[in-house]
Formats: structure tokens, C-alpha cells, sequence
């Protein structure tokens, strides 16, 4: 019996099944931030109920990080053999379970556990979720979905330390995992009546040597930026991260059906220069929030669900236009639209570099606003502009790639602000050495503001050479 979900020869689905996976992947775009940032904010009250260390409650978040950057492009090569739908599905059981699992923890390692497995299964849904969304949609909306895609994850990673603060003050640090369970279900349940697959290298073999180079090399990279403070060990760290990406690479120059192929780069200077402008884009931005929390908290001394509605005017500013910057760079050059954003967040950075105890608030709302609309105008058209420069049986890996972008950037943004925060002898984060505190926080947006026009400069060569 013919499927009541009627399809075309390229695999675009009718309006109402691909409305329904359309919501399915916004939902899951904006849990897995949310919950992946927002455990932030539970880290005391998980302290005090396990008596565990700080150094066991590090990996609650780094376990996490690093379970998602192992397995981000493998698994996008997975779902391009063995169907991108199929492989997300698959991802969003796994995701579910483990976080309802999370909820009945009983001991502080086997959360740790739990919250390397989530991020290990993290990648089933980030790896092909994107490139589902670009498969089932005419190439003319493509900006208009990536655009809410991209609202809904950075949406999720601004917002969720805000949530998740009251959901941990006025009911359970166990109730965050319970939830996200839950609503990720809801995303099962839209995809279910959905049969129609997509591949992008059907039949192909897994590249064994590649993948284990990369599972090896990135955590030596994650872990080296971690403990970049620590001298040598970070340093060693690092090094032998980076010997083993240039090893991966090569691999990956000679396989047959690679993880990543690195022919994707070669005379295509818009899907390099995007997705290198990506990662300068989250390793300047990802940060804000934690440092805008540090400045409104300590510096300022407003309250901790105070200091929470500031900061949510960014993602509010930036998720109510990403849809429309998507749209527009549907219209316009993908890549001229991100380079205004990414000048815009530039200045937005470097204006927060000048913030004192006594700069009035409605002069950081602004800011914040400003980025946010920077934040907007970046994020939708540059992953517009990198799904656009390669085919479709190519879109996993693009999908994967882009997601691995986020990852290291983000790693890159909080390794800076650590490494300030040391360099400017900051021992206390509550108030007690308020001076040094605010000068690293200053020094941060500036070095943010550095690296933003880096991003910038990268926008501007895939331009002209476009």
C-alpha cells in the first residue's frame, strides 16, 4: 500500500509530513542546548547532594562535551550509509532514555557516565539533523528552516542555564533530565508515521582507520584546552591533538569512502571559509553568557533570575530574526548577510570590553540586543551558504562538519575566559577580588572582539571569492 506521505523524486515530503519533521528537529535542536548548557546551573546542588568533588562534577559537563566531539563525524558518516532518518530516530530513543535515566541517578559517577553516553548519542541527532531538514525541503526554503533550526539551538544554549536555574531552585536538579526526556519524546512521536529515507553514500563501508584516529585526536584536543592552564600537560595535550587531526586528515585524503572527505574543501572556498568562520563565531560567542552572569552577579550584584532575564534578551532578539535572515539569504548571498552579522557582533564584543560597575543597565541591554541581532544575521545565512556549496549526497557530512565547528568552538571560548580568568589571578568567582574579575572580564570581550573579526575577514575572502 503506497504511503499516505506522498514524496517526489528528490525526496521532498508533502506539506504535512515535512511540517511534522520540521518541528520534530526544531524541538530536539533547542532540548539538546538546553539541556547540555543548563546542567550548568545544577552543578551545587548535585555537590551537595552526591558530597561529590569539583573535580568530579567537571566531567558532569566535560564527559558531556566530549562524548559529542568524539562521535559528531562519525556518525554523520553513519547516517549517510545507513539513512539519515533511521540514525536520528535512533539517536532521539537513546537520548530519551538516557536522560530519564539521568533523573534516577544515585551516585555521582554513574551520572558522569550517563552524561558521556548523552553526548556520545548527541551526535546521532545533531550529526543528521540538519542535513534532514535541507533533504526534505525545496533548495528555496532552505535558509527560512535552517533558520529556525539555528534560533532553536542557540535559543536552547542561551536559555537553558535561565530555566534551568528555577527548575533546580523550585523543584529538582532531577527534574531538568526529566523533562528533557519527556520533550524529547514529542519528537518521536512526530517522526513515527514518517517513512521515507534519505542517504547520501548507500551501501558505502564505515572508514575504520579514520574514525578511531578522530576518536583518539579530538578528546587529546578537548582535553588540551581544558587544562591549558596547567603548562606542559596542556600543552602536550594539545600537541599531540593536533599531530593526530593532521593524521586523520591524511587518512582521510586517501580512503575510499571517507569519514570526512577533504575534497569537499578543495576549490570550494565557501564551504571553507564558512565553516572556518563558524568556529571563530562560537569560540568568540559562546561564552557571553558566562561572563555576562559573572558581571551582572558579582560585578553588578543583581540576583541570580535578575541577572537571568538580562541575558535573555539576546536570545530573544536573535531567535525572533534568525528565521527571517535565513529567509533573506534565500534572496541575497548567503555569505554577504553573515559578514553584516558578524561586523555587528564585532562591535557588540568590543563595546561590552568597556563595561564598568557603573555603566548604566539599559546600556547593556542594548549591547545585548545588538548581538543578539549580530548573533541573527551570522548563524542562519552562514549555514545557508555551507549547505548550499556542496550536493546533496553530501549533506551529512556538511551537517557533521558544521556541528564539530560548534563543538571545538565552544571548547575554544571557555578554554579563553579560563585561561584569563587565571592569567588575571582571579581566585574567587563570588565577589571577593571584584577588581581582577572585572579587568579579565574586559580583556576576554577584547580578545572575543579579535577573534569576531578574524571571523569577519573569513566571511569577506569566501565573498570575493565567490
Amino acid at each position: 500500500m503506497e504511503d499516505k506521505m506522498k514524496i517526489d523524486t528528490e525526496g521532498i515530503l508533502d506539506r504535512a509530513a515535512a511540517r511534522r519533521l520540521f518541528v520534530a528537529v526544531v524541538i530536539t535542536s533547542f532540548i539538546g542546548p538546553f539541556a547540555g548548557s543548563g546542567i550548568n546551573v545544577a552543578i551545587p546542588a548535585l555537590g551537595q547532594e552526591f558530597g561529590a568533588s569539583a573535580r568530579e562534577l567537571s566531567w558532569v559537563v566535560f564527559g558531556f562535551l566530549l562524548g559529542s566531539a568524539m562521535f559528531i563525524l562519525p556518525t554523520g558518516k553513519l547516517a549517510d550509509i545507513y539513512g539519515r532518518r533511521r540514525v536520528y530516530t535512533i539517536g532521539l530513543w537513546l537520548f530519551a532514555s538516557t536522560f530519564l535515566l539521568g533523573a534516577c541517578a544515585t551516585s555521582v559517577a554513574m551520572l558522569n557516565v550517563l552524561r558521556f553516553i548523552q553526548g556520545c548519542v548527541m551526535s546521532l541527532i545533531f550529526g543528521p539533523g540538519m542535513a534532514l531538514l535541507v533533504s526534505s525541503h525545496e533548495a528555496s526554503q532552505r535558509g527560512r528552516v535552517i533558520g529556525y533550526s539555528a534560533a532553536s539551538t542557540y535559543s536552547g544554549l542561551s536559555m537553558g542555564p535561565v530555566i534551568c536555574g528555577f527548575l533546580c531552585e523550585y523543584l529538582s536538579w532531577r527534574s531538568i533530565f526529566l523533562i528533557t526526556g519527556l520533550v524529547v519524546l514529542i519528537s518521536i512521536y512526530l517522526l513515527k508515521d514518517i517513512k521515507q529515507e534519505w542517504y547520501g553514500d548507500k551501501g558505502a563501508s564505515i572508514d575504520k582507520k579514520g574514525s578511531i584516529c578522530y576518536l583518539v585526536a579530538a578528546p587529546l584536543w578537548l582535553c588540551g584546552l581544558s587544562k591549558i592552564t596547567e603548562g606542559s600537560t596542556g600543552l602536550l595535550l594539545l600537541g599531540a591533538g593536533a599531530l593526530g587531526l593532521l593524521l586523520f586528515w591524511w587518512i582521510e585524503s586517501k580512503a575510499e569512502h571517507p569519514c570526512l572527505d577533504v575534497r569537499l574543501f578543495h576549490g570550494n572556498p565557501v564551504f571553507t571559509f564558512s565553516n572556518l568562520a563558524a568556529m571563530l563565531h562560537y569560540s568568540s560567542t559562546f561564552a557571553l553568557s558566562f561572563l555576562m552572569s559573572l558581571y551582572l552577579q558579582v560585578i553588578v550584584g543583581y540576583t541570580a533570575s535578575m541577572a537571568g532575564m538580562i541575558i535573555l534578551l539576546q536570545p530573544v532578539v536573535m531567535a525572533a530574526l534568525s528565521p527571517k535572515a535565513g529567509a533573506l539569504s534565500d534572496r541575497i548571498q548567503p555569505g554577504l548577510v553573515a559578514s553584516v552579522g558578524m561586523t555587528l557582533t564585532a562591535a557588540g564584543l568590543w563595546g561590552m570590553s568597556f563595561l564598568t560597575g557603573d555603566t548604566p543597565i539599559w546600556i547593556v541591554g542594548l549591547l545585548l540586543m545588538w548581538i543578539g541581532l549580530g548573533f541573527a544575521l551570522f548563524s542562519s545565512p552562514n549555514n545557508n551558504a555551507i549547505m548550499g556549496a556542496v550536493e546533496k549526497k553530501h549533506y551529512g557530512t556538511a551537517s557533521s562538519l558544521l556541528a564539530t565547528m560548534r563543538l571545538m568552538g565552544q571548547s575554544t571560548s571557555m578554554a579563553v575566559v579560563t585561561m584569563i580568568i587565571a592569567l588575571c589571578q582571579v581566585h574567587s568567582l563570588t565577589g571577593e577580588d571584584n577588581v581582577q574579575l572585572l579587568g579579565a572580564i574586559q580583556i576576554a570581550f577584547r580578545i572575543f572582539g579579535c577573534i569576531s573579526i578574524a571571523a569577519i575577514f573569513m566571511s569577506l575572502v569566501r565573498n570575493k571569492a565567490k
